[in-house]
């Protein structure tokens, strides 16, 4: 049997709306002109798996809509845990989602992604599938290292971004020893009647 639990869990939360800073108002959600049924202020909460810790969402403000089985958070921060426990990387954006179901989180809204390993991701939308624990962007996208920078329409990745996959109009710029992009490069042989 598969032990994955969220170790601290909406129903709790709910539970514990005092401590929370539950208002006392009602608001509508971003997504539609349905009231929330509960509003939350300083909000945290995490995922496990075999207990280990899998990320942590942090936001100032957090609304669940209880007959879609949402959670709707406002500026959210998510750190990602690797395997030994450590921060992998961290998301911010203007608003997240997430589904109480199916476990998966949705950035919306100048989304960045940065990594302990010195990657940047920044796209308008992404969504965390929990189930293959990977990261899913319909829209453009730029992932940059130092002065390397990727580009393109479409991804799929993880959340510490070592692999990455960008699906179409796909374009490089990296640069070499002497500072000079590939394309430049490239051009530039091509030009003199250098090798390819």
């Amino acid at each position: 049997m598969r032990a994955s639990t969220i170790i601290l869990l909406l129903a709790a939360a709910i539970a514990a709306a005092g401590s929370c800073g539950e208002s006392e108002r009602p608001q509508r959600s971003l997504a539609s002109s349905e009231l929330a049924d509960q509003e939350f202020t300083d909000f945290t909460t995490m995922e496990s798996d075999s207990g280990r810790v899998k990320w942590v969402l942090e936001a100032p403000v957090a609304r669940i809509y209880s007959s879609r089985k949402l959670l709707v958070t406002d500026t959210p921060r998510i750190k990602f845990y690797d395997e030994n426990g450590e921060v992998s990387s961290v998301l911010t954006a203007d608003k997240g989602e997430y589904n109480q179901v199916t476990h998966d989180l949705t950035a919306l809204g100048n989304v960045v992604i940065t990594t302990s390993e010195g990657y940047t991701l920044e796209t308008e939308s992404l969504v965390y599938l929990r189930e293959l624990g990977e990261i899913h962007s319909e829209d453009f996208v730029t992932v940059t290292r130092g002065d390397d920078v990727l580009t393109g329409y479409g991804f799929t990745g993880y959340p510490e971004l070592k692999n990455v996959d960008i699906k179409r109009d796909v374009r490089a710029y990296l640069r070499d020893d002497e500072g000079l992009v590939d394309d430049e490069v490239l051009r530039e042989r091509e030009r003199d009647g250098g090798p390819q």
